[in-house]
């Protein structure tokens, strides 16, 4: 009998931490769970301290002035820095290990989606650190100061209507050109074999060389147009609208 009790008050532990901890992700925007391309995570809190040596890559102007996944605006200029699954407003230090110049960051935004990187940095800290022009580096990220110190309810409540999910501000808005051929058969056998979804012929006529163009554009997300232009895949891939 005994046993049964304290099997019972251990199954009820359990499902109040998971209530818990539902709770706190649908309420705390700096953690909120998200879903991109079928993946969920779940952003943490880390410990101030943390430690980790991976790949850094950055993001710039087809992005100025576009939403982040906090609901701020992206500034290419300011000191900032998406992450899959840190916290929003954890404050960072990243060292180039190539140069060892270091910059701090705030996370702001979502990404990069990539297993090879492990944080995207905007522009203004990239170019501090000296990885503009090779487009990845490989770092040192060190967790200052966790964010948690910057959520409060009363602060949620002001801007819940604005902080965007990487789910909720997935639309398509973008497009992205990523070939262009003379030929439609080509520009047609070239979609054939790609894998991505929502992929179009855009057809145009070139004055300047008196013939047709045939664009394969692609209608995507800010996030899938980023890492598209920055693809070793499709070299040349870049912002229409």
């Amino acid at each position: 009998m005994k046993i049964n009790n304290i099997t019972t008050k251990l199954l009820l532990t359990l499902l109040l931490l998971n209530l818990f901890s539902i709770t706190l992700y649908a309420k705390d925007p700096n953690i909120q769970a998200y879903r991109d391309r079928g993946i969920k995570y779940f952003p943490r809190y880390v410990k101030k301290g943390l430690t980790k040596i991976g790949k850094a890559s950055w993001y710039g102007k087809p992005f100025h002035r576009r939403l982040t996944a906090s609901g701020e605006r992206y500034n290419m200029y300011s000191m900032t820095a998406a992450h899959r699954t840190y916290a929003m407003n954890t404050i960072l230090k990243v060292t180039n290990l190539k140069n060892k110049k270091s910059v701090k960051v705030r996370v702001n935004d979502r990404g990069p989606f990539y297993s090879t990187r492990d944080i995207d940095l905007s522009y203004g800290a990239a170019k501090r650190l000296g990885i503009t022009k090779t487009g990845i580096g490989r770092v040192k990220i060190e967790v200052l100061s966790s964010g948690k110190k910057n959520y409060n309810k009363k602060s949620y409540r002001k801007t819940k209507s604005t902080v965007k999910s990487p789910k909720n501000s997935n639309s398509k808005k973008h497009t992205v050109q990523i070939a262009s051929f003379y030929n439609k058969k080509s520009a047609t056998e070239f979609i054939q074999k790609q894998k991505l979804k929502n992929l179009q012929i855009v057809k145009q006529y070139i004055a300047s060389k008196k013939k047709t163009a045939y664009r394969v554009v692609v209608k995507c997300t800010p996030w899938e147009a980023k890492h598209l232009i920055k693809s070793k895949k499709f070299e040349g891939a870049y912002l229409l609208s």
